[in-house]
């Protein structure tokens, strides 16, 4: 949300005067805009794709993720013969984030940047120290395809990244060995029972307002692509039936835009098992053809028949980077855009922190001069040093006081550089933990680590060719609008750029199991 106030904001609109603009631009807040890494001109899109979950249909995360918690955990106690003191385990909305990395060996949760590097890291809820990091995972290459390492790439894996932790630690405490990946297992299989049984979409579909949140921009958005003639479409995985009642909940207040779902899209596939549906898909079952052409199972290349457009004037927009972007760069030339409902806190925390990084790069600039001030004095004192030495036979008494004299001076200066570089690393340390704090309590920014970018942030750059924060922000962009992207700059451009050179993550050593809730975003 934008830090400005509504009445603010309000009175700007009301004043708002296209020839007033700079060069006839109109502003589109951060919150609405849409980020773009490959150039797309939308006059070329012909047909738009929808995942549904977390892209149409965006949950309330808390109370979602309460009520899988609840489920998986009695799965794991009934099923599984777990203790039942694993009920009592506390609901944590902020562990974990999009993007870490579960070693299920260990039974670490791990942060990497783009060079697959772990920057962070938690043995259960608890920071592993940098030696032991170093020891584990920064000497030989970790192989992300191995079954050991498992990637949470979706929101629905969230939930399931803090139980592995928690659980991990509840069990420790207690004195039990655990099997790392038993245990994964085991909650994997029972937190997939929740969604096979139908316990947990029968909750769901019993209370619907509970869990998921109303855009009432995203009939309207929905509409202004059909009326300049493109087609829409939708492609989930979920099963017809919770396809049917979720795009119904969604669509139940669309007049006069829609008279229902079926109005809206042209074609719906579900039990699509992406990412397999890009490759060789399942068996195809028809459900209706009458409005929509409704469908389950089938592949690619059975719905590019049904669509008969060409693949790079399709635009396809999920929340998933494996199953949803990925894997459709690589099979197809389908455009993609990603949703990252996180982006609007991250938006946030980054205007939240802007004073903070002023100072973090004006102590950036001074401790780079600080220590070719200091590199500079060290040497010329060397130099002194080793002249005295050899030329000691040809000085006299004066000239080998003047080399003692300058030897001081630099050693004075010396210390004046160390006390202020001390006093620089202390302020730049409290920097840092002012703007981690402003992010996730555990893993800090969600698109850099360490300086660099983060695992997430250089798959969403390599494979998506825009991202924003919902599918209602294209109502900003009109039907010829042009999203072009910005330059990445190369390592000799980077004065440019100096933002990229920051370490903007404190060190998670000292961090305290369960932040204080002060520090949530």
């Amino acid at each position: 949300m934008s830090t400005k106030t509504i009445k603010e904001r309000l009175n700007n609109l009301l004043a708002d005067d296209f020839n007033k603009k700079p060069n006839g631009t109109i502003p589109v807040y951060r919150e609405h805009r849409i980020f773009t890494n490959r150039n797309i001109k939308f006059s070329r899109i012909q047909a738009l794709g929808f995942d549904m979950d977390y892209t149409l249909a965006q949950y309330r995360q808390d109370e979602l993720d309460q009520l899988v918690q609840r489920l998986a955990l009695s799965q794991m106690i009934n099923e599984k013969g777990y203790p039942e003191e694993i009920l009592s385990i506390p609901y944590k909305g902020n562990f974990a984030i999009r993007g870490l990395i579960l070693d299920t060996e260990l039974g670490n949760v791990l942060k990497m940047d783009k060079f697959r590097y772990v920057s962070l890291a938690y043995h259960g809820l608890k920071p592993l120290n940098s030696d032991t990091k170093v020891e584990l995972y920064n000497i030989i290459r970790i192989n992300l395809s191995s079954q050991r390492f498992q990637p949470v790439d979706t929101l629905f894996e969230l939930l399931e990244t803090y139980l592995y932790a928690a659980l991990i630690d509840d069990l420790e405490r207690i004195g039990k060995d655990v099997d790392f990946k038993g245990l994964y297992t085991d909650l994997r299989s029972s937190i997939d029972a929740c969604h096979s049984n139908g316990s947990l979409k029968k909750e769901i579909m019993a209370n619907p307002d509970r869990y998921f949140h109303d855009d009432p921009m995203l009939i309207p958005t929905l509409h202004q692509f059909k009326k300049v003639g493109k087609r829409l479409f939708v492609l989930t995985n979920s099963e017809p039936h919770y396809t049917d009642f979720v795009l119904s909940h969604l669509f139940r207040k669309a007049n006069p835009f829609f008279h229902g779902w079926r109005s809206c899209f042209d074609i719906v596939g579900t039990s699509a098992c992406k990412p397999r549906f890009f490759t060789e898909g399942t068996p195809v079952n028809v459900i209706e053809k009458k409005d929509s052409f409704f469908f389950s199972g089938g592949n690619f290349e059975y719905l590019a028949n049904q669509l008969q457009i060409k693949p790079d004037r399709v635009l396809y927009v999920g929340d998933h980077i494996y199953g949803d972007i990925l894997k459709s760069k690589q099979q197809s030339t389908w455009r993609t855009c990603i949703i990252v409902p996180e982006l609007n806190d991250q938006i946030k925390a980054d205007e939240e922190t802007k004073p903070y990084l002023k100072s973090l790069l004006k102590n950036d600039s001074r401790h780079k001069q600080l220590n070719m001030e200091l590199n500079w004095r060290r040497t010329q004192m060397q130099d002194l040093h080793q002249f005295k030495e050899t030329e000691a036979d040809e000085l006299d008494l004066a000239g080998l006081q003047l080399i003692d004299e300058r030897i001081t001076t630099l050693n004075r200066q010396l210390e004046d550089n160390h006390k202020e570089l001390s006093k620089l690393l202390f302020e730049s340390r409290e920097l840092r933990r002012q703007i981690s704090s402003s992010f996730n309590p555990y893993w800090g920014r969600l698109f850099k680590t360490g300086g660099q970018l983060s695992m997430f942030a250089e798959q969403i750059r390599d494979n998506a060719c825009i991202y924003t924060s919902s599918v209602s922000n294209f109502s900003y962009y009109g039907n010829h609008s042009y999203l072009s992207s910005m330059m990445i700059p190369m390592p000799h451009e980077k004065s440019l750029y100096p933002v990229g050179d920051l370490n903007f993550d404190v060190s998670m050593e000292n961090t305290p199991v369960y932040p204080v809730e002060e520090e949530k975003v």
